[in-house]
């Protein structure tokens, strides 16, 4: 029975699965967020399989828990959500603020592309 692993998807969502969890106030800085990403499937598969999501050996090395990778992830899909309004991201702090146009994305499923295009 030779199956290939499932791997997860969660990068690519990864902007608005932030968002909804800012808006729920389950995350409220980047600490919080690369914790809260500790959590997922997507960091169980970067522990198991690193070179399939941009982790280097050196990386693992230094790095066994990847807190920097993570922190890197987490950078990224916050600083999308701030170009389109949807939280508002002190990076000195590391700390989200939610916005109205955040909270009506989350709520009705809205993907952050979508509201990109509405802002324009």
């Amino acid at each position: 029975n030779q199956q290939l692993p499932i791997e997860s998807q969660l990068v690519s969502q990864l902007p608005d699965l932030l968002n909804a969890e800012i808006v729920l106030g389950t995350v409220q800085n980047t600490k919080e967020a690369i914790n809260w990403l500790g959590y997922t499937y997507l960091y169980v598969r970067m522990l198991r399989a690193p070179g399939l999501y941009s982790v280097t050996k050196a990386d693992m090395r230094e790095d066994t828990l990847l807190e920097q990778h993570r922190a890197d992830l987490i950078h990224t899909a916050a600083s999308v959500l701030d170009k389109n309004n949807l939280i508002k991201y002190d990076r000195k702090t590391g700390v989200f603020q939610v916005t109205d146009l955040g909270r009506v994305a989350s709520h009705y499923y809205i993907h952050h592309s979508s509201i990109n295009a509405y802002n324009e």
